[in-house]
């Protein structure tokens, strides 16, 4: 790491910020993303490689039940962080405690996926029957929490989720790391994929799109990899009625014991997940030919046009997340999203709190402030390394708050887990998940970038806002 010549005490409680404060916090973050790594698998329990998470209900819901927390195996947790730890090793070679987590992970990763399709859960043995009279022989595996005891068989079926797009970009981006940083040569999902389910001659529509989202037949990245359910002629009164009778078996809401399930028998638009599979295509130079991305492009920046900062995305309902998954888009190369990052540059200028931080809404684990500070913060980062102006006021207060709130363990620091993912649409404020590892590999990465900032063009601590 290059040694820095910078020092200054910032507001958030009179933390100083220099070179030592930066590289030490810094390579304490990855020794706790060490320990904290499974080494050993138990089967059904936990899994060698991944990194803890856990699913958890803020408050009752309906076949979901009252407030709890389980511990919850899933690829988006364990190849989030292996990404993320990739780009820092790949920005920085020197960082060589990196290299054994990588590897340690990617098996793990790779056990979520089919033919190059990600899911969010493993394959499972069920708990419990899933239909009445005989069960199949032998039993199908499905996909579900690993701790999280889901009760009646409609929930246990819905859980059995289909492949997204979310999830396979994250794995393939996995895949394409690991390529690049091993010399490996394994395969990747081609864009065609993404393009074979598109917002486009649909014979259905979410109704979380309709209210909220806009442009229909939008020609952007649909979330799930499976065929929706199809009316001659869909209306928005149609999929209401539906809705209403989701637990009967008439109803395009039904799940079916052990068939892959989309949420509501109906595919979705999300600008996140869009997103992040504009950056998985950027990174594996394959974007240019994918048919999906001016849709993707135009949808993202429809959301950040119209201020939908906390329902852009059905899955993450931090407000900051929208912004961050554009960064990392843009910052890979996608240059298409220069408009939207500006827009998405004044909101947070506006929105930043004196002490540096950033909140999103009250439901959101409290206002979630120190997961919505480093999304805010690693946005700000990645647009200014793309070119957009931000002052670096603003990047070093936001430093300096993330600093203060350092939790300390044995020669380790790490920051408590806010919300990175939820149930989704009607559960989105309701069913959550959480990981103190990786809101510390966030915290980490925001630190590297922001000391090779420094390098390159000190921060005076008297530019103001």
């Amino acid at each position: 790491m290059t040694s820095l010549l910078f020092s200054k005490s910032l507001s958030a409680q009179n933390v100083v910020v220099n070179a030592d404060t930066i590289r030490q916090t810094l390579e304490k973050s990855l020794r706790y993303l060490q320990h904290i790594q499974c080494q050993q698998t138990t089967e059904g329990q936990v899994y060698k490689g991944e990194w803890p998470a856990y699913m958890q209900m803020h408050t009752r819901f309906l076949l979901l039940g009252t407030r709890h927390k389980y511990r919850d195996s899933n690829s988006f947790t364990t190849s989030g962080i292996h990404n993320i730890l990739s780009e820092m090793y790949l920005s920085d070679s020197s960082l060589g405690q990196i290299k054994p987590m990588l590897l340690l992970a990617y098996p793990e990763i790779l056990s979520y996926a089919t033919a190059h399709r990600f899911n969010f859960w493993k394959k499972l043995p069920p708990n419990r029957d899933l239909q009445k009279g005989p069960e199949p022989e032998p039993v199908p595996l499905v996909r579900r929490p690993t701790h999280y005891k889901l009760k009646s068989r409609y929930i246990n079926n819905a859980a059995n989720v289909e492949n997204d797009a979310d999830d396979t970009a994250s794995g393939n981006l996995a895949i394409w790391f690991h390529n690049q940083i091993f010399g490996a040569k394994d395969t990747l999902i081609a864009a065609s994929e993404f393009d074979s389910y598109l917002d486009q001659n649909r014979k259905n529509r979410h109704w979380y799109n309709y209210l909220f989202n806009g442009i229909p037949e939008s020609g952007a990245y649909m979330t799930w990899l499976g065929k929706e359910a199809d009316f001659k002629k869909w209306n928005i009164l149609k999929t209401i009625g539906h809705n209403k009778i989701f637990f009967l078996k008439n109803s395009i809401c039904y799940p079916k014991p052990y068939q892959p399930y989309i949420p509501y028998g109906t595919n979705d638009l999300d600008a996140v997940v869009n997103a992040n599979v504009l950056t998985y295509l950027q990174k594996n130079g394959t974007l240019s030919s994918s048919i999906g991305k001016e849709g993707a492009h135009r949808f993202i920046e429809h959301q950040a046009r119209y201020k939908r900062w906390r329902r852009a995305a059905h899955y993450y309902p931090n407000r900051y997340h929208f912004h961050y998954a554009v960064s990392r888009a843009l910052v890979a190369g996608d240059t298409a999203l220069k408009n939207t990052a500006h827009l998405m540059l004044q909101h947070l200028l506006k929105s930043q709190q004196k002490n540096g931080s950033y909140v999103s809404r009250r439901k959101v684990n409290h206002r979630d402030k120190i997961q919505s500070t480093v999304y805010a913060l690693l946005s700000l980062l990645n647009f200014k390394s793309a070119g957009l102006e931000v002052a670096p006021y603003y990047i070093d207060q936001s430093i300096a708050f993330l600093l203060s709130q350092r939790q300390f363990g044995q020669n380790h620091v790490y920051w408590k887990g806010g919300v990175f993912f939820s149930g989704g649409t009607v559960v989105r404020n309701a069913l959550y998940f959480t990981s103190e590892a990786y809101t510390t590999a966030l915290v980490a990465q925001a630190l590297q970038k922001y000391s090779l900032l420094q390098a390159v063009s000190p921060i005076s601590a008297v530019d103001g806002r």
